[in-house]
């Protein structure tokens, strides 16, 4: 097993740097990335859905990302008929437009399901609101966080009923940082009510990135998550 490791190694260092990503298809046409899940919460791959995304590589571009989603680049003369083959196989599409978009855990694939109910409840309300810009909103169901929500524009942790709530993470650069508290124990009952109300002031505040929004706002945002 070792030599094919090592072997598979050696091939690995030398595979080349991609000739279609995004970036290049864009400057050279009119293509759209979308983002595609397996599901909105489960995480497993049907040989269909391996097929149809191998077939849209050959035509654009698919990238698997650090949000856990495939980044799928289509002409947007292809956009409609690309979108129903996708769902077609049960893949879940995100439309590229501003909007709250939730990244859930994967439930310990079935062996943790007590936050599922408020979580289907919370994507009927919650998933694809329009924004002035994408916010991503991380959805774990239990305190281990193994899909790292804090990482996300804002975070929901789950735990004995309630549930934790953290904003305002940067993800990525120099200064890179995980969201901040911003209220505990918060009862499932009020927890759409919660992340609705954040949104919205997020959407009529004048500050376009959510970090910057979390920082500048963040004691009143603390207030009225408590029920001041």
């Amino acid at each position: 097993m070792e030599q094919y490791v090592r072997q598979n190694f050696e091939r690995a260092m030398q595979l080349p740097m991609p000739t279609k990503t995004f970036a290049k298809l864009k400057a050279s046409g009119r293509f759209i990335a979308l983002t595609v899940r397996p599901g909105i919460i489960n995480k497993h791959l049907t040989s269909a859905q391996l097929n149809v995304l191998a077939r849209l590589a050959d035509e654009g571009a698919v990238k698997y990302s650090a949000g856990h989603s495939f980044i799928v680049s289509v002409h947007d003369e292809m956009l409609d008929e690309v979108m129903q083959i996708l769902t077609d196989v049960e893949l879940y599409v995100v439309p590229p437009t501003p909007s709250a978009i939730m990244k859930c855990c994967d439930f310990c694939d079935g062996d943790e399901l007590a936050a599922l109910p408020i979580a289907k409840e919370l994507l009927r309300e919650i998933e694809q609101m329009p924004l002035k810009k994408r916010v991503r909103i991380g959805f774990n169901a239990c305190t281990l966080a193994c899909y790292n929500a804090v990482q996300d524009d804002l975070a929901l942790i789950y735990h004995n009923g309630g549930f934790d709530i953290y904003g305002g993470a940067v993800p990525m650069g120099r200064r890179a940082s995980s969201g901040e508290l911003l209220a505990k124990n918060i009862p499932e009952q009020y927890i759409i009510e919660c992340v609705k109300k954040l949104l919205v002031h997020y959407n009529t505040s004048n500050v376009e990135k959510f970090f910057r929004f979390i920082k500048k706002e963040k004691e009143s945002i603390q207030q009225y998550l408590k029920g001041d």
